[in-house]
């Protein structure tokens, strides 16, 4: 029997700190030969220059959800196409505001496709080890009450990491606890900061819980999700006022940007803004600023997203879904 890749889902909301646990766990395997898919709702991927480590073999699947119709189809090939990698290991990031009930049934479709298609006899068997999910305990309880992703991504997680704990109260966090255990009383709560889970409780913990639902993504209700780009460089101060003045409509807001002291990572999530130097890795060819800002306002979002760019920074910018 050939020899199965162990696969990984990672789920959590906009901003709960997924790449960073995705980043902690490629740290914890050194030994280990991984690949990494990335799903980005955006049509430019952020994540993907965040995640840096050598040898690794990563696949980045943006504009959309990987559970969603409009891209189950390409997420389902991409499954095949590391099947057939020389891996150990799939780790698979899924968008903030993808819902992964669906998980099984795509990896049913996968083996369906698999086994009645003789090019693909070489492909290995997954074993599905699971969802970890990561909240953010700022935001968590206000978005899990409206958003139908959020309230999936617990329900389809045995490990339920809760993050940012250094951020709120003890009165939030038995809050968030008791959240978490109506959607779903059998799963393990783990209490961090910065999303540091340990590697060998994650294995003693984690299990495939066997959920399956239908999942609440379509194309016709995703998010306002629009990318800026700018090709000279960007006033440091004006960005940050311009990300502080969106925030209240955006549900998320990052990228990079190219300013006169440096390259930065601007990471904006609720009322929270971190803005930090940036290194680019070995593989990533950055030439000029690209943000992604995911919208949560009006229907008139775009302009004014154009309109605050314009009255906060003076470089040119196009802004595209």
């Amino acid at each position: 029997m050939k020899k199965g890749i162990d696969l990984y889902l990672i789920s959590g909301f906009l901003g709960a700190g997924k790449t960073t646990l995705l980043q902690k766990l490629l740290q914890a395997l050194p030994n280990k030969k991984i690949g990494v898919i990335i799903n980005e709702f955006g049509s430019l991927g952020i994540d993907g220059m965040l995640v840096e480590k050598e040898g690794i073999q990563l696949v980045e699947i943006n504009n959309g959800s990987i559970f969603c119709a409009c891209l189950k189809g390409g997420f389902v090939k991409t499954l095949i196409g590391f099947s057939k990698e020389d891996i150990d290991i799939l780790l698979i990031e899924n968008s903030g505001m993808a819902d992964p009930s669906n998980m099984h049934l795509l990896l049913q479709e996968m083996e369906h496709m698999v086994s009645r298609s003789q090019k693909d006899s070489d492909a290995r068997p997954y074993r599905y080890r699971g969802a970890v999910c990561i909240t953010d305990s700022v935001t968590f309880l206000r978005h899990v009450q409206v958003l139908a992703p959020v309230q999936n991504q617990i329900a389809s997680s045995n490990f339920i990491v809760i993050n940012k704990v250094d951020l709120v109260n003890q009165v939030t966090i038995e809050k968030i606890k008791g959240k978490i255990r109506e959607l779903n009383p059998k799963a393990y709560l783990y209490e961090t900061m910065f999303a540091q889970v340990p590697l060998g409780l994650l294995d003693e913990k984690l299990i495939d819980n066997g959920y399956v639902g239908e999942t609440s993504n379509q194309p016709w209700n995703r998010p306002a999700t629009y990318s800026l780009e700018c090709g000279t460089h960007v006033n440091k101060p004006d960005l940050e006022q311009f990300v502080k003045k969106m925030q209240p409509m955006a549900l998320r807001i990052k990228g990079i940007a190219d300013t006169q002291e440096g390259w930065i990572q601007v990471d904006g999530v609720g009322d929270y803004l971190e803005i930090k130097p940036f290194k680019a890795g070995k593989r990533d060819v950055i030439t000029h600023t690209k943000l992604v800002v995911i919208g949560n306002g009006p229907e008139e979002f775009e302009v004014t997203l154009e309109d605050t760019w314009k009255s906060t920074c003076k470089e040119a910018c196009e802004i595209y879904e």
